[in-house]
């Protein structure tokens, strides 16, 4: 078993109440209620749970006492940092961060009406003071750029409820955390996602979707014809059911990323989308090839049955 198997608090010993949260997070719901994970892919809940185990364990090896009490109540900023520093004997500094990340998304999905933002900004403090070096993108995988797309679309579609109404802002913030979410697991060049167009490239493939891309809009002008995974299927199902259409002028074109001008996004107007919302969400900018260098075996986790390069 390895070190980072051996910090983690086996589920079956979890209190009785945090199992029953954590299983509620789970159950079939609506991809429209964000207190929900059940569309979440295996490996991502596998990763929140992982995370959540690692909490416990450190609770369990240093403040016994509070493993009865609701997990909402048995962390707050003196126990992050004492986790910080526990974590540290074990994770550089860019694990450490990820793992606070993973918390926080885990800790929303069973604690929903508990706000988190605190968590976020000890986070992304904590990103901003590790050590710079060359290879800062080393720890930079498609998990993350994924996770980051889920929580933006989470986000949009919370807010949404909470409102009773989809504004503008929202709407663009779902359609963002989609962009970047079919960055990090279809890995379509600049030029090719700036083109998708519903109906013609974007076409339903059964009750699902799937990317058909002609090769002359291909850089390698060979044919991009790849199915879409249920996952990402569902979450532009609500995209273009009630996101897409609260964007200005949306319904006069078929392009699939509409922008706040009545037109589709342009390439470098994506390229700007998604380092600034990687930037706020990390620290540093993600460029688009580096999602393409990221993608390594994340859909191959995912969905290997599915697989295929573009």
């Amino acid at each position: 078993m390895s070190r980072r198997s051996n910090l983690q608090f086996p589920f079956v010993n979890w209190p009785a109440g945090d199992q029953q949260r954590w299983e509620a997070a789970f159950k079939e719901g609506d991809l429209f209620d964000n207190s929900r994970g059940a569309h979440l892919a295996a490996s991502t809940k596998n990763a929140l749970r992982a995370s959540y185990a690692q909490y416990l364990k450190f609770v369990v090896e240093l403040h016994p006492d509070l493993l009865p009490v609701s997990p909402e109540n048995r962390i707050n900023r003196e126990m992050v940092a004492e986790y910080v520093r526990w974590l540290k004997k074990s994770y550089q500094d860019a694990g450490v961060v990820i793992t606070l990340h993973h918390l926080r998304l885990a800790l929303r999905l069973i604690c929903p009406d508990s706000d988190w933002s605190w968590l976020l900004t000890i986070t992304k403090r904590l990103a901003a003071g590790a050590p710079r070096k060359p290879g800062k993108y080393n720890q930079m995988t498609s998990e993350r750029l994924y996770l980051l797309g889920v929580e933006l679309m989470v986000d949009a579609a919370a807010q949404a409820q909470k409102r009773g109404t989809i504004s503008k802002g929202v709407a663009m913030n779902y359609r963002d955390g989609l962009l970047i979410a079919m960055l990090a697991t279809l890995v379509p060049r600049r030029r090719t996602v700036t083109t998708l167009r519903i109906g013609e490239h974007l076409v339903r493939a059964g009750q699902f979707w799937a990317l058909d891309v002609p090769g002359s809009d291909m850089k390698s002008k060979e044919t991009m014809d790849v199915p879409i995974v249920p996952e990402i299927s569902r979450r532009i199902d609500v995209f273009l059911d009630r996101f897409r259409r609260r964007i200005p002028a949306a319904e006069k074109h078929d392009g699939l990323w509409p922008s706040n001008k009545g037109r589709p996004l342009s390439a470098n107007q994506i390229y700007a989308i998604v380092r600034k919302r990687t930037k706020k969400a990390f620290g540093f900018a993600v460029n688009l090839h580096r999602f393409r260098h990221s993608a390594g075996s994340l859909w191959s986790v995912y969905d290997p049955a599915n697989v295929r390069g573009p």
